[in-house]
């Protein structure tokens, strides 16, 4: 067994952690979670993760959880990889912030619109129309920005855009609509066919080809 040991759910948050390692080129064992079973819940996997969440990074026996942690541990752990822009300093600390925006801001918020009974034991609609107002501008401007630049850093790939292209993929199959935003759908296309997005989509396809064999 890998020193490493992910556990995740194809589709989930969790397929920005497997795109990190990957790009990191990290040899690693993987686990599935099954969410919709409520796997996450169960005495097996409280005993791995208390938390009761995907993704959850076991790192020589010790546990990591949370997105944003996870990705830094990674970047830290294979600074070579590029997993972030090479900065110091005011500018590194900066590329932290975004990457926290993304997990403390973007990430519930379209969870609000995906599945906002995870927010509400009432209405869902307002839930869902709350997360939409406040998603539309700072939508707004990505796009605007991704049009002029390739990546969120510029002329530099980061594991930030394989965050933020599911982040706005789950808005999208939650009914928040993405036409004219040509931005944001030419980032898709470069995002998805970066290596490392790629070798987590294979990841996940072989995790599930053995969950169901």
């Amino acid at each position: 067994m890998s020193d490493l040991v992910i556990f995740h759910q194809p589709g989930g948050c969790s397929r920005v952690t497997l795109a990190a390692l990957e790009h990191a080129g990290a040899a690693y064992d993987d686990r599935l979670v099954e969410l919709a079973s409520g796997e996450q819940h169960s005495p097996e996997y409280l005993a791995i993760n208390p938390r009761g969440k995907i993704p959850a990074l076991v790192v020589n026996g010790e546990l990591l959880t949370e997105n944003a942690a996870i990705l830094l541990w990674i970047h830290q752990r294979w600074p070579d990889a590029g997993l972030l822009p090479d900065a110091q300093g005011l500018a590194a600390t900066r590329q932290l912030a975004d990457l926290f925006w993304l997990s403390s801001f973007w990430h519930p918020t379209v969870r609000a619109i995906r599945m906002p009974l995870r927010w509400t034991t009432g209405a869902l609609e307002p839930v869902q129309e709350r997360g939409s107002l406040l998603l539309a501008e700072p939508l707004a401007w990505m796009d605007r920005l991704l049009c002029d630049q390739p990546w969120w850093f510029g002329d530099s790939w980061s594991i930030c855009d394989v965050y933020f292209c599911w982040i706005y993929g789950i808005a999208e199959s939650g009914g928040y609509p993405l036409d004219g935003m040509n931005g944001i759908i030419s980032h898709r296309e470069r995002t998805m066919a970066h290596p490392a997005f790629r070798q987590a989509i294979l990841r996940e396809h072989a995790a599930l080809a053995k969950d169901r064999g």
